[in-house]
């Protein structure tokens, strides 16, 4: 996508948004320390299912690519079980560098 042609149409309008997100995440940190989220839309799959389906795999992790695209730290960490007894995941995310709130 950094091609001649591509870089305005694709890769320039992609970070003009990454912008905008981690400022939204920077005007939150002002009010807040953590902000606590779901690490996934859905419960654990079960073990060897949506292997052979990589959108499923991919939308799974969704929730957890912000603290990538902003450059915030996050940690993400088991809360529970569902009542189909499979694990929930709660992620908490802090300002770049400030690990120390996550711990």
């Amino acid at each position: 996508m950094l091609s001649s042609g591509y870089y305005d149409a694709y890769y320039a309008k992609a970070q003009k948004i990454r912008r905008l997100i981690k400022e939204d995440f920077e005007r939150a940190y002002e009010n807040v320390d953590v902000i606590a989220s779901p690490t996934a839309p859905t419960t654990a799959f079960k073990l060897g299912d949506n292997h052979d389906d990589p959108i499923q795999m991919y939308l799974n992790d969704i929730y957890t690519i912000t603290a990538n695209l902003t450059g915030n730290c996050g940690i993400s960490i088991p809360c529970g079980s569902h009542s189909n007894g499979l694990p929930i995941g709660i992620q908490f995310t802090a300002n770049a560098y400030n690990e120390r709130a996550l711990f």
